[in-house]
């Protein structure tokens, strides 16, 4: 699972098309209908000279104008420009814009400390984006030295007045000990008050404590519940969680229909672990008709992506000629893209099509290399593989006792071919070459973490198997 919760770093960029009217305002609000008519040429023309008189609503709108282009050029300049004199008499909206210009260099080099300076003046007028911008300004240190005490101050009081966004980040702070003290509880209680609002991210976070067990008891027919809000909100990674939880069973029943559902959502978000599962669940015909060309569309999607995962799952239907015309160049390529990467099965895989010529040119010493690779990585086929490789001598210096070493590891990992394997290398050897190759392998698997057993757990394995001498 995903399960993730991720830092709300960006800021909540407006720039509102927010207009002032007055009864008794005649010019004002002949310019408002004009605006509201999309006729933004005539009201630009009425209001362009109340605001060269001092009318702060009317400058404020023609900053609104030039920065958004509206009937005219977009000129960021002219908007800073009068935004600017707007905000210096106070008016709020024109400070929080003038902010985020400044804040995301929109059309002007990126300026943070202007940016704080018109926050914190918004923020002083309890206007609560910016107060929630200047959290995230003294907690990212932009414009400001960091300093998440002043970050917490100003996410409490933008949080005071119900923004969901500083709400969630107060809780994240209390979840990850960002200038506080860590306390789960204290981050649930924030997560909730902002998921209450219907903001997804807490509401995700949420459903995260409630899964894992996060500083409370797992409950996962609760966390289900969250992460169905958040999903249906759109939130990618929530989607994903639900998916997994239905696809397994985990928690919650079965349902491999509405797992799919939620797979999509996300995977047309560009969820590479959806695409995948989405793969799987095409190839394997549950909650939906198999369909080999479906799935490979998805796997390719993530390989596309970069996937290691993806890119071997795509080498595959490739290798067997699963749902695309079986091909061993196009592979082989995919293969190399996930062993490269350091997927341990593709490493594998490479190595034994090097091993058979299929799809490049035969070659023992490539062979040993990715099956080396792939062994170390605790690939028991890879590891039969490579003792197979030591037996015989090929691409590399033949020795018995390299062998027995090998094929006693992937016994104990539980291939039973290697299991056969390591009895017939015996027969090549001493009992002091047995015992030094013995000492070999449970040095290698205790350095893996393998607690030595006795070897030959039978598992539905492929890989080479050696003939009796």
């Amino acid at each position: 699972m995903e399960k993730t919760v991720l830092p709300r770093y960006g800021h909540v960029l407006a720039c509102a098309l927010l207009v002032f009217s007055a009864p008794s305002r005649g010019d004002f609000n002949e310019g408002m209908s004009a605006y509201k008519d999309g006729d933004y040429g005539s009201a630009l023309e009425i209001w362009l000279p109340l605001a060269e008189s001092g009318d702060l609503a009317a400058m404020y709108n023609v900053g609104v104008i030039f920065d958004h282009g509206l009937g005219v050029q977009e000129d960021k300049r002219a908007a800073i420009r009068w935004y600017e004199q707007a905000a210096e008499s106070g008016n709020v909206y024109a400070q929080f814009n003038l902010a985020s210009i400044y804040d995301y260099g929109d059309g002007v080099p990126e300026n943070n400390a202007e940016a704080v300076r018109w926050y914190r003046l918004a923020a002083l007028q309890a206007d609560e984006e910016s107060q929630f911008n200047l959290g995230v300004m003294y907690g990212n240190g932009e414009g400001v030295a960091v300093n998440h005490e002043q970050s917490l101050y100003w996410y409490r009081r933008s949080a005071d007045l119900g923004y969901t966004a500083a709400q969630y980040n107060i809780g994240f702070a209390y979840d990850r000990g960002i200038g506080v003290e860590e306390d789960n509880v204290e981050a649930f209680d924030w997560y909730r008050k902002a998921a209450a609002g219907g903001d997804a991210d807490a509401q995700y976070a949420m459903a995260v404590m409630l899964d894992e067990g996060d500083g409370m008891p797992v409950a996962d027919a609760e966390a289900a519940h969250w992460y169905r809000k958040a999903a249906r909100l759109g939130h990618r990674s929530a989607q994903f969680n639900l998916a997994v939880m239905l696809d397994a069973g985990e928690g919650i029943p079965e349902n491999n229909v509405e797992a799919l559902y939620w797979y999509q959502q996300a995977a047309t978000q560009g969820h590479v672990g959806s695409q995948i599962n989405l793969g799987i669940m095409y190839e394997g015909g549950e909650g939906i008709a198999a369909d080999l060309a479906e799935a490979m569309r998805w796997y390719r999607m993530a390989a596309d992506s970069g996937s290691a995962a993806a890119q071997y799952a795509v080498g595959i239907l490739f290798d067997t000629g699963l749902g695309v015309a079986e091909d061993n160049i196009e592979a082989a390529s995919w293969y190399r893209k996930a062993a490269l990467q350091g997927d341990a099965d593709a490493q594998n895989n490479l190595g034994a099509m090097f091993d058979l010529g299929e799809g490049v040119t035969q070659d023992n010493d490539a062979a040993v290399y990715w099956y080396t690779l792939s062994a170390e990585q605790g690939n028991p086929i890879a590891q039969n593989n490579l003792g197979a490789m030591y037996f015989s001598g090929q691409g590399v210096r033949k020795s018995a006792v390299e062998a027995y070493k090998w094929f006693f590891v992937a016994a104990e990992l539980g291939n039973a071919m290697a299991d056969e394997n390591r009895q017939k290398a015996a027969l090549n050897l001493s009992d002091s070459e047995i015992n030094a190759a013995h000492d070999d392998a449970a040095s290698w698997l205790a350095r893996f973490g393998h607690a030595t057993v006795t070897s030959g757990v039978a598992l539905d394995t492929v890989g080479a198997s050696l003939e009796s001498p």
